[in-house]
């Protein structure tokens, strides 16, 4: 059985215990009788269970808010493009102002969470617990994990925010708990002590699927000593020291020395590796992201079991319209370009070629196609739940459009409006044919990798680059590309990095931030005149396999606003309302 099984079905029972307010509102968390929790194995379990379960992963899993998504999916020319969800929108437009983001499942203030991370750090570090030695290691190698992560997902947000080690009693005065920001790199120094700590607690103990592993804590150091490194390279420092890097290298080192130990000693192997042919490496990458439990490749993945408040519903917002009736997440053709062809050149289109009367044979442009971009986007006629998936708006018979049904031709002549009214491309990466979704949002099960080796390779090119390393950041890059066989690059450049990433990792939270981190952010999100496009597929019956493809840029097919990021949202707003509350926050620049 699946550990975080374990952990949702005492939810219900742990949410009892707990409140969920924000600490820096002095409002009590964790009120009950320390003398029965820190003493008893199965209530500690319930304590860090409950924490576990508020720490989202994958944002926005499990309670039908996929707005939560746009944080990745407005990134590369990926995003939603259906009605609905304005505040999902706002956060595109550029909405970000002295009152939020303008789209609050994408913020992540979370001092309820270091609160009860802190408590349970403080009370079984105590002397007087009375817990084995070996269950206390790991309980708090996990919550030094935990915390490690939830100020991650602060300071790539926010830049500095308060570093806050015990939790604050609620007899403190207002101005006591009003705690002033620690600076930036300050923040990714607790946060590579975290990892250290937890590490060294969780260094050989055995641990079921689904919990964070010494390895997986050294992923999240690399990760995150990665993103300081790319900050110090190409940010400014500001505010006085509180928000940039002024050492660069030294969290590249980090960030390489982590990658490096998972690669040597964490006995990880790429799944796919050796596939005999383009069409088995597709198959093989795809199967990576739906048996995440199945393969070496995971170092740590969110388990969802399909069921009460641990499922998660991506296969209803993303499965074709022939098998859901949905369809919502779409994908962009700027996103289809970035794939190259088998033979290693650019993806690029001659959109002077998408336009009526002129047809294209799917064995080049899509057959041609690196097996990555088969595997993450859904392609006319993809088989999919045993149904084709049928992507075109029109069929022409004997040179003739139709729209209607033609007797005696197997072909539908359009396919369901879902799946052809937006850009022409959709999201299929871990898109899990056995969870098909009914009528409920509710039923998805598929795992999501938290962390996997193919990141660890490309965190350790981009440090290695970074550091003058350039041969090994190249082999690295390359061997990641080798496990689809795709040709090897023949050197190594900030470009080749950026866009490797953006294929190998798509659809899984990290275009947004790798942009922002590299700060190229307001050259690809901003959109205001340019916008996203989409294509129109029309089927030739007569000739299989040549479809009109027409380039579209308007009506329902791409977004109908300017997408805008300026220079100054690259720090998340602290927000008028927090600083109310808790005067001793300064407010990030651009947002007075």
């Amino acid at each position: 059985m699946k550990s975080i099984k374990i952990y949702i079905t005492i939810f219900t029972i742990a949410s009892i215990l707990f409140s969920c307010e924000d600490p820096l509102d002095r409002t009590a968390v964790g009120i009950f009788s320390e003398e029965n929790v820190w003493k008893d194995e199965g209530l500690t379990d319930l304590f860090v269970a409950n924490v576990f379960a508020r720490t989202n992963f994958l944002p926005g899993a499990g309670n039908g808010d996929v707005g939560a998504l746009v944080v990745d999916a407005c990134a590369g020319g990926y995003c939603r493009t259906f009605g609905g969800w304005p505040t999902g929108y706002q956060f595109t437009r550029g909405a970000f102002s002295s009152q939020g983001t303008g789209n609050g499942s994408n913020e992540y203030w979370k001092w309820d969470l270091v609160r009860d991370i802190n408590t349970g750090i403080e009370e079984l570090s105590k002397t007087t617990n009375t817990l084995s030695t070996e269950y206390k290691d790991i309980r708090l190698g996990e919550l030094h994990f935990l915390r490690a992560w939830v100020y991650f997902q602060k300071v790539k947000r926010y830049g500095g925010v308060p570093i806050i080690q015990n939790a604050q009693s609620l007899e403190l005065s207002f101005d006591e708990i009003s705690v002033p920001r620690n600076s930036e790199q300050e923040v990714y120094d607790f946060i590579a002590a975290e990892c250290d700590a937890a590490e060294a607690l969780l260094e050989g103990k055995d641990l079921e699927y689904g919990r964070p592993t010494s390895w997986a804590v050294l992923a999240l150091k690399s990760r995150a000593m990665m993103y300081a490194g790319s900050v110090g390279e190409f940010g400014n420092m500001q505010l006085d020291g509180l928000l940039g890097i002024n050492n660069a290298d030294k969290y590249w080192q980090l960030s390489y020395d982590a990658s490096k130990k998972i690669i040597e000693q964490g006995g990880f192997a790429l799944y796919g590796t050796g596939a005999a042919s383009f069409e088995e490496a597709e198959k093989s990458y795809y199967e990576l992201f739906t048996k995440a439990e199945q393969n070496n490749e995971t170092i740590m993945a969110e388990v969802f079991i399909g069921e009460g408040s641990k499922s998660e519903d991506w296969e209803r917002w993303n499965a074709p319209a022939v098998v859901s009736g949905t369809t919502f997440l779409n994908t962009y053709l700027e996103t289809f370009e970035m794939y190259e062809y088998t033979d290693g050149s650019s993806g690029k289109l001659d959109r002077t070629t998408l336009v009526p009367g002129v047809f294209h044979d799917m064995a080049d442009f899509i057959g041609k196609k690196d097996p990555r971009c088969r595997a993450n986007i859904f392609l006319p006629e993809s088989s999919y739940g045993g149904q084709t998936v049928w992507m075109h708006e029109g069929l022409y018979v004997n040179g003739e459009l139709k729209t209607a049904n033609v007797d005696g031709i197997d072909v539908p002549a359009k396919g369901p409006a879902r799946d052809i009214e937006r850009t022409g491309f959709f999201n299929k990466k871990r898109s899990n044919e056995e969870y098909l979704v009914g009528p409920g949002f509710e039923l998805g099960g598929t795992d999501y990798m938290v962390f996997r080796l193919g990141e660890m390779y490309l965190n350790l090119a981009e440090a290695a680059f970074a550091l003058e390393k350039d041969a090994e950041a190249l082999e690295a890059l390359n061997t990641v590309r080798r496990r689809v066989n795709m040709p090897d690059k023949p050197a190594i450049s900030w470009e080749v990095i950026q866009s490797e990433r953006a294929v190998e990792l798509a659809f899984e939270q990290h275009r947004y931030w790798d942009l922002r981190r590299w700060r190229i952010a307001h050259l690809e999100l901003d959109r205001r005149g340019n916008k996203y496009s989409g294509v129109r597929w029309r089927k030739d019956y007569d000739n299989p396999g040549m479809y009109e493809i027409i380039h579209t840029t308007t009506g329902t097919a791409t977004d109908s606003w300017d997408r805008i990021f300026e220079d100054h949202h690259y720090y998340f707003p602290i927000g008028l309302d927090r600083i109310q509350r808790s005067p001793a926050l300064i407010e990030n620049p651009g947002y007075e």
